[in-house]
């Protein structure tokens, strides 16, 4: 039987990788940035063109070496990286998953003490449904994300290839933070040592942090944080540092330094001010927090509602296999219910709850005149609070079905926190969907945590079927935008 299951698990990613390869084959080179891109890194030298970025654009200095490399090498090269990328993607998430799922029981106070959800510790012994369900994250996603973050090829470049490196850069963390090793004295010295996570990991994950810390300052950040955070939980729960995992950490630190102190920062802010927003510089604080707010909120309504609503979906199923629920279960299992349908409505027609006033916004030209507050209809307002609302009872949810797991809870905040700092990007609107990117994808780490909990095999694999459902009428309902970007 485990043979079996690992021959299926393995002929199924051969199939992803051979697919994905299939509907590149159909993509090509863009007339705008691709073109851009193209004709400077072919009439510089490497490090000629790496100079000239650094000084006069930006400090992605990753990305930008494996722009120059894949522009040079052309598009076959590009076209089977890129579809190797889209397959490791989602087993490096799946990987994660299967280590970080906790059984959905516990309390706060003794947080770090909870029994693992899967038996090992490898993917493949999640069976094939759990990596189909996988897969249906990319199209769970609006078509616009999925195809400037994955399709297009500069895009997919700066995130597809930096987020798969951003997420094996985690693994080693993972590794050392879910062992399953007992808390020591919290009295003792804090000690050095390679337990926990096998030194040649990082033969890949020392170069995968700085690939993902100097490419997209969202996976960075993200990246920093949760390495920051895994030693100081090795150090609360353990007393101990792994020496490696320190080194990573200070690497991705330094190589997320050298991309904020480029000096064609200044100049690229500067110049997208005037290309993109010209009111940047003059807003009050409270303005600028306003459509920030309105952006964020609006993209959680419309690009990134059916990871909330499989996420909501996952907490309810936890909470019905509960032995001894209670009245409090059943009233965020009722709410839970209800935001599900009313995300829902749009499929029906109904857009009374996602009509947050982005639609009167061309993302594609210069935004000379932001969203204000006057401006917006009574039920606008309305639909704002509901999706303010929800967004805070997620995280209340997530608390309770999920037995206080604050990898979880850190990785909510994490997708919201990935699009709030555009507060400080006057291309906040001309970025587009491509930015829900890693907030999708933390998302779809968080559901699979909640389904690795859910007990009773045939629930579980309903939960995936959701998935597979959502991605599938998603997905065919946008088609004719989806082949219009190849």
């Amino acid at each position: 039987m485990g043979k079996k299951t690992d021959r299926k698990f393995y002929i199924f990613w051969i199939a992803m990788f051979l697919a994905a390869l299939a509907v590149l084959g159909f993509a090509g080179y863009s007339d705008g940035d691709d073109t851009y891109f193209y004709q400077h890194t072919h009439s510089m030298g490497f490090l000629e063109y790496l100079g000239w970025r650094y000084e006069t654009w930006v400090g992605r200095m990753a990305a930008e070496a494996l722009v120059y490399v894949a522009f040079h090498l052309g598009l076959p090269f590009w076209r089977i990286i890129n579809a190797l990328m889209l397959v490791l993607l989602p087993i490096g998430i799946l990987s994660l998953a299967v280590r970080a799922a906790r059984i959905p029981e516990g309390t706060l106070g003794r947080f770090w003490d909870r029994t693992p959800a899967c038996a090992g510790k490898s993917c493949v012994q999640t069976g094939l449904w759990a990596s189909v369900a996988c897969v249906a994250g990319y199209f769970m996603m609006n078509v616009q994300t999925l195809g400037y973050a994955a399709v297009w090829v500069n895009g997919s470049i700066f995130y597809t290839w930096s987020f798969t490196c951003g997420i094996w850069a985690l693994t080693t963390f993972a590794e050392f933070v879910f062992r399953e090793k007992p808390a020591a004295d919290v009295r003792g010295r804090i000690t050095f040592g390679m337990e926990g996570c096998p030194g040649w990991k990082f033969l890949y994950a020392v170069p995968c942090a700085v690939v993902a810390s100097m490419s997209i300052e969202q996976m960075g950040a993200v990246l920093l944080v949760f390495e920051v955070l895994g030693i100081v939980y090795g150090i609360l729960k353990w007393r101990s540092v792994h020496p490696l995992l320190l080194l990573q950490a200070c690497v991705t630190l330094v190589a997320f330094a050298v991309l904020f102190a480029a000096p064609g920062n200044d100049v690229r802010v500067a110049a997208e001010i005037v290309n993109w927003m010209p009111q940047y510089e003059t807003m009050s604080f409270g303005q600028h927090l306003f459509i920030t707010a309105h952006w964020l909120i609006s993209s959680f309504a419309n690009e990134n509602k059916l990871f909330l609503c499989a996420i909501w979906i996952a907490g309810i199923l936890l909470l019905l296999q509960k032995e001894k629920r209670s009245r409090t279960d059943g009233v965020m299992a009722v709410l839970a219910v209800l935001l599900t349908v009313v995300a829902l409505l749009p499929y029906l027609g109904i857009t009374a709850f996602s009509n947050l006033g982005m639609q009167y916004l061309d993302i594609t030209q210069c935004i000379t005149e932001v969203p204000v507050f006057e401006r917006f209809t009574g039920m606008q307002l309305a639909a704002m609070l509901w999706w303010a609302a929800a967004l805070v009872y997620t995280f209340v949810f997530l608390w309770r079905v999920s037995g206080c797991q604050m990898t979880l809870l850190l990785a909510y905040l994490a997708g919201i926190a990935s699009e709030a700092i555009m507060f400080f990007s006057p291309t906040m609107y001309a970025s587009g969907a491509r930015v829900y990117y890693l907030t999708d994808l933390l998302y779809l780490f968080m559901i699979l945590c909640l389904a690795f909990g859910i007990r009773d095999v045939r629930r579980r694999n309903g939960m995936y079927a959701v998935c597979v459902g959502a991605g599938i009428i998603n997905f065919v309902s946008q088609l004719p935008a989806f082949f219009a970007m190849l």
